[in-house]
C-alpha cells in the first residue's frame, strides 16, 4: 500500500528553499567581499575567502543531510504506515491531555 502526498510540506517553509536562500546570501557576501576587497589587507581578504568557502561547504552538507533525512523518513513511513499512524495518534492524544490538564 503506497500513498503519495504531493503538498505535505508548504512551499514557503521547505528546508531546500532555506538552503538555497543561504547559498544566495553566501554568493552576495562573496560579491560584497570582492567589491570591498580593494580596501582590505591581503590577510583579511584570504580570511573572508576561506570563511565564505567553509560556509558554502556547510550549506551543501546541510542540503545533503536534509535530503538523506527526508528519504529515510519516507522509507520508514512506507515500510511502517500503521505504526506511524499510531505514533501520530498517540502523540496527538498526549498533547491534548497535557493542554487540557493546564486549564
Amino acid at each position: 500500500m503506497e500513498l503519495y502526498y504531493k503538498d505535505l510540506i508548504s512551499a514557503e517553509g521547505s528546508l531546500e528553499e532555506l538552503v538555497d536562500e543561504l547559498m544566495l546570501l553566501v554568493q552576495g557576501a562573496d560579491e560584497f567581499a570582492q567589491a570591498a576587497g580593494a580596501e582590505l589587507a591581503p590577510e583579511r581578504k584570504e580570511e573572508i575567502r576561506t570563511r565564505l568557502e567553509r560556509l558554502k561547504q556547510a550549506c551543501g552538507r546541510i542540503k545533503g543531510q536534509a535530503a538523506a533525512g527526508g528519504r529515510a523518513t519516507d522509507r520508514w513511513l512506507r515500510e511502517h504506515p500503521y505504526s506511524a499512524l499510531g505514533l501520530a495518534f498517540g502523540l496527538g492524544l498526549l498533547a491534548g491531555v497535557l493542554v487540557r490538564g493546564r486549564r
